[in-house]
């Protein structure tokens, strides 16, 4: 069912969605090219945006620049959610939220610690987003189908919509 959200509720959507989710494909377009690499959402504020840990020494680290086009694409098959986020990309220097983000499972990917002159800060300013949730269960999602094939209509595809974070 076709379902927008605006404001405090998109907000509250997406920020549900990564959170269960975690890990996003982080899409960027360079030199002609479509790159995706696997990335660690570390929160979604009060305003939409995500944040995320790199390094300077990494391509994102390193070639970011103010408001970078990018696509945050997050995929739960196994619940039936899914979310795309387009915004702009920036690195920032924030100590701040660098320590209320910081947490233990960080020192995996980043052994020097929080204050590794190396670590910085990535927030996507969310444009706009788009969902799609099903609360229902493989079984119910599969005889949605099964039914849907055999009657000839269209199966329930749970939730959907936009999401205007503005």
């Amino acid at each position: 069912m076709e379902k927008d959200l605006q404001d405090i509720e998109a907000i509250k959507k997406l920020k549900s969605l990564a959170e269960d989710i975690r890990f996003c494909m982080y899409t960027t377009y360079k030199n002609g090219k479509i790159e995706s690499r696997p990335m660690t959402t570390l929160d979604i504020d009060g305003e939409g945006n995500a944040w995320f840990f790199t390094s300077r020494q990494t391509e994102i680290g390193s070639d970011t620049n103010w408001k970078e086009s990018v696509s945050l694409i997050y995929s739960d098959p196994k619940n039936n959610s899914y979310a795309s986020v387009s915004g702009n990309a920036s690195v920032v220097e924030d100590e701040a939220k660098k320590e209320e983000l910081w947490s233990f499972m960080s020192k995996a990917w980043f052994p020097g610690g929080k204050d590794d002159p190396d670590l910085v800060m990535l927030k996507v300013t969310t444009d706009e987003a788009a969902y799609w949730d099903s609360t229902s269960s493989k079984m119910v999602v599969f005889f949605s189908m099964l039914k849907a094939a055999v009657t000839g209509t269209t199966p329930d595809g749970g939730d959907h919509g936009k999401l205007d974070l503005v």
